[in-house]
Order: C-alpha cells, then sequence, then structure tokens
C-alpha cells in the first residue's frame, strides 16, 4: 500500500485522501487539510443576539444597582 506526504500538514496518508489534480496526478495538500483553508476563508455569520440571554444579563448586571465609577479605596 503506497502513501504520501501532504505538503500541509505532513501525515502520510493514502493516495485516496488527496484531490484529484487533471493531468499533474494527485493534489499535494490532503482534503482535511484544503477543507481548513476554505473554512479559514470563509467569513462567519453574524451572531443573532438572544432576547431572553439579554434580558437575564441585564437582570444579572444590575441586581446591586448601577456600578459606581469611584474605586473602592477611596472608602477605606
Amino acid at each position: 500500500m503506497s502513501r504520501t506526504s501532504c505538503s500541509a500538514c505532513c501525515r502520510w496518508l493514502p493516495p485516496e485522501s488527496f484531490q484529484r489534480a487533471g493531468k499533474k496526478g494527485r493534489d499535494r495538500t490532503c482534503i482535511p487539510c484544503r477543507n481548513d483553508q476554505r473554512r479559514l476563508r470563509a467569513p462567519l455569520p453574524a451572531i443573532q443576539p438572544d432576547p431572553v440571554q439579554v434580558r437575564i444579563n441585564n437582570t444579572f448586571n444590575l441586581w446591586h444597582g448601577p456600578v459606581s465609577r469611584v474605586p473602592l479605596r477611596s472608602y477605606a
């Protein structure tokens, strides 16, 4: 069984793990590395705020009243 080294991750993999590159034979990077590169190029979708979580966060943060900007050492 022949194995080939990936040029990106340096793993020894069977030839089926590499995409065909037309007349060149097989590509030098394995399919998992190519998928990782594609994922890194794709932008991440925007995060939709959850109104229930926003309400919970606001309630938790304001539980003891608004935060004072005065340092605590002034009360010592």
